[in-house]
């Protein structure tokens, strides 16, 4: 963040909504007790990339998709900043609610590239 400013829950949340942080530095950002509802929130993401690229008929190995049931790395990394956005935006919902703040989440933040 620019100067000295002090930091803001939409300050953060601009970055989350935008793909600038990942799963984990997002989840750091979490009480432990929302992180699982956000890791599942982002779960359902990679699983709808999943079926999306399964259902292309264009397998990443000759012998067929590996990833039935799973969650399968193609198709997130090819998705790029896309993914980052929409496990933003799972996230951004939860971290609204200051009760799903971790309470250094200011700190932790700070330690953050953005």
């Amino acid at each position: 963040m620019p100067g000295n400013r002090a930091v803001t829950p939409g300050d953060v949340i601009a970055h989350a909504i935008a793909g600038r942080l990942s799963k984990p530095a997002l989840a750091g950002l979490l009480a432990p007790e929302a992180r699982r509802v956000f890791y599942d929130g982002c779960s359902r993401i990679e699983q709808g990339y999943t079926s999306a690229c399964r259902d292309m008929n264009d397998p990443c190995l000759d012998s067929g998709c590996a990833m039935v049931g799973e969650a399968c790395l193609q198709p997130i990394q090819r998705a790029g900043s896309e993914f980052d956005k929409a496990c933003g935006a799972e996230w951004a919902t939860l971290f609204a609610d200051d009760a799903n703040r971790d309470r250094f989440w200011k700190a932790t933040f700070a330690s953050y590239e953005v």
